[in-house]
């Protein structure tokens, strides 16, 4: 009989979809509609003005640059693939796949997490009223980042698990008689 999946498995691999697909891709689609309103914007001219200029043309409203949202696109869907190929348990390495995709990534996501919270703002970057909003934020996509790929590793380790990718259950090994004492 073949091994099912189990449910702490199913909620190892929808946990990290979640972290490492859904949010990144979340983030991108954000920053988009961010970037097409701005650009679909006009201005609406005073009715006696004859030619009303812009204050100001170009500059990032967003921080983000397109080769930043490319790479965390192209991350978030490439894990998505491997959680769906894991989601099946086939081919059986899928399992040393996933395991090392998420210590990648969250190696990744600690990194950019941790570099915003260790750095101090200066006056030409600005003041806002939301930095501390946002540090808080990091904070708890930190402690995120840390615990679901910490319960993901225990649990692609467990028997149930690497049962699942291997395709069978493993012969329980018979243990040995011990002979009957006789008096001697």
């Amino acid at each position: 009989m073949k091994p099912g999946r189990t449910f702490g498995l199913s909620l190892a691999i929808l946990a990290s979809v979640m972290l490492f697909s859904l949010l990144p891709l979340m983030q991108v689609s954000m920053v988009l509609i961010v970037q097409y309103r701005i650009t679909q914007m006009v201005a609406d001219p005073l009715p006696d003005a004859q030619d009303v200029q812009p204050i100001a043309v170009g500059g990032d409203f967003t921080g983000v640059s397109d080769a930043t949202l490319f790479l965390q696109t192209l991350l978030g869907v490439a894990f998505l693939l491997v959680a769906v190929f894991a989601w099946m348990g086939r081919p059986s390495f899928i399992r040393y796949v996933m395991i090392a995709a998420v210590c990648g990534l969250t190696l990744m996501t600690l990194i950019t997490s941790v570099l915003p919270l260790v750095s101090q703002p200066t006056l030409q970057a600005g003041l806002d009223s939301g930095a501390e909003i946002a540090r808080s934020l990091l904070a708890g996509r930190i402690l995120l980042a840390i615990l679901v790929p910490l319960y993901v590793l225990w649990y692609m380790n467990r028997a149930p698990a690497r049962a699942f990718y291997r395709g069978y259950y493993l012969a329980v090994p018979e243990t040995p008689r011990e002979p009957a004492n006789t008096p001697a």
